[in-house]
């Protein structure tokens, strides 16, 4: 009977050690650092219910789940009120991965104690495990406006910003041009210093020729050392472009063409030229471009302004007089036309006919007679017929009948083929 007695005490004195005597502190790691102590921002606490509750909250930090609910349930016994109990619970379920019955709890404390710290960021940490980022965020940027906001506040803000960023950055890459701008300038907010996502931004105001707001975007990039970077460059020349800065961009271009040694930038630099030469194209050039049936008038205009060895010839005669072209659009380049011996004037009536519509069979024959008469190396001493095949100049009778009429756009092109032979 001693023997039972003295076994009986022992043992009641091994549980009283245990009640008594809490585990040791254990540093909570990895995502559990997050999981602050429920008593943040509770207020006071009784000291007997604190000596309780700071060991069964260590029991939770070190994993023994089932230690630690059987003492919260014996201080919510003594006390049924003491809300970080109930909060220690929510945290063993969200440890679990119990994030409804978790939610139900801190949604109790915050229901009876609004302004509770650690309910506040338990209910964050599930929006985070729930991977509703946005949630967490604004969640967190409140918790991180109070005075006792935990350290871990601003750097869990900082890591929900990453993750924000680089969401947003990839839904911007899949998303049309209109989308894409806003979720771009949203994933700017995140990471102001970001490159990519900003040349992307300002890529996609270029293309929907927003120039003003593409070059904004680019400023942040202007004083640091990406300025120099190829994609900067273009981007930089593009707006130029779009501004009407041709000359900037020309030389932007060039600059790239040089340095990189990229066929694409040489070809872009010449393309920019024709623009920039289009650009200051007269008037009359822009009309001839778009007519729909290609007069003489219009051709001696697209000429004159297409080729620069027919604009700035010299040494020619004194064309004959023509009586019908002084009120005539474009008078000045028909007599150049006339002056090199392409259109011949009418020697009774002293007509050149500049309305005359220009047929296919007639525009080849404008052509071929051109070669001969600027002295085109490929067509030396050749009959005028056999100038264009000799000189690799496209045939408009191969693509029309002869007596088919021919667009502005057509003659254009075809004197552009010619321009390279004079």
């Amino acid at each position: 009977m001693r023997v039972t007695i003295l076994l009986l005490a022992a043992a009641m004195l091994v549980a009283s050690c245990a009640d008594t005597t809490p585990p040791p502190t254990v540093t909570p790691q990895g995502e559990d650092r997050y999981l602050i102590d429920p008593r943040t921002g509770y207020g006071a606490i009784a000291p007997e219910i604190d000596r309780r509750f700071e060991a069964a909250w260590r029991f939770a930090m070190t994993g023994n789940e089932m230690e630690a609910r059987r003492r919260l349930a014996e201080i919510q016994n003594r006390d049924a009120t003491f809300l970080p109990a109930m909060l220690a619970e929510a945290l063993l379920d969200i440890q679990a991965g119990r994030l409804d019955s978790a939610r139900a709890a801190i949604e109790l404390a915050l229901k009876r104690k609004p302004d509770y710290t650690a309910a506040q960021v338990y209910e964050a940490e599930i929006a985070v495990r729930e991977q509703k980022t946005r949630l967490a965020y604004d969640l967190y940027r409140e918790i991180a406006a109070r005075p006792d906001a935990p350290p871990t506040a601003n750097e869990r803000i900082a890591q929900l910003q990453t993750t924000l960023y680089e969401q947003l950055f990839a839904a911007a890459q899949a998303a049309p041009d209109a989308e894409a701008i806003a979720l771009l300038r949203e994933a700017l907010t995140f990471n102001p210093a970001a490159i990519e996502p900003r040349l992307l931004l300002a890529r996609k105001l270029l293309l929907q020729r927003n120039f003003d707001e593409s070059r904004r975007e680019l400023d942040p990039i202007l004083n640091t050392g990406e300025v120099d970077r190829p994609e900067v460059q273009e981007l930089l020349a593009e707006i130029d472009v779009g501004r009407g800065r041709y000359q900037e961009a020309i030389a932007r271009y060039d600059r790239l063409a040089r340095r990189t040694r990229e066929p694409r930038y040489a070809q872009r630099l010449e393309e920019v030229k024709e623009e920039w030469s289009m650009a200051n194209m007269p008037p009359q050039y822009r009309a001839a471009l778009d007519s729909i049936e290609l007069t003489r008038a219009d051709l001696a205009i697209l000429l004159y302004w297409t080729v620069p060895s027919v604009r700035f010839a010299t040494n020619l005669g004194a064309p004959p007089i023509a009586v019908d072209i002084e009120d005539v659009t474009g008078r000045e380049e028909i007599i150049r036309a006339i002056a090199i011996g392409l259109y011949d004037v009418d020697p009774v009536t002293r007509r050149v006919s500049p309305y005359r519509v220009v047929t296919a069979e007639r525009l080849a024959r404008f052509l071929a007679r051109l070669l001969t008469l600027r002295g085109a190396a490929c067509a030396r001493g050749l009959a005028t017929d056999k100038a264009l095949a000799a000189c690799g100049v496209s045939d408009p009778l191969a693509a029309f009948a002869p007596d088919a009429t021919v667009t502005g756009q057509d003659g254009a092109k075809l004197l552009a083929e010619i321009k390279g032979k004079l």
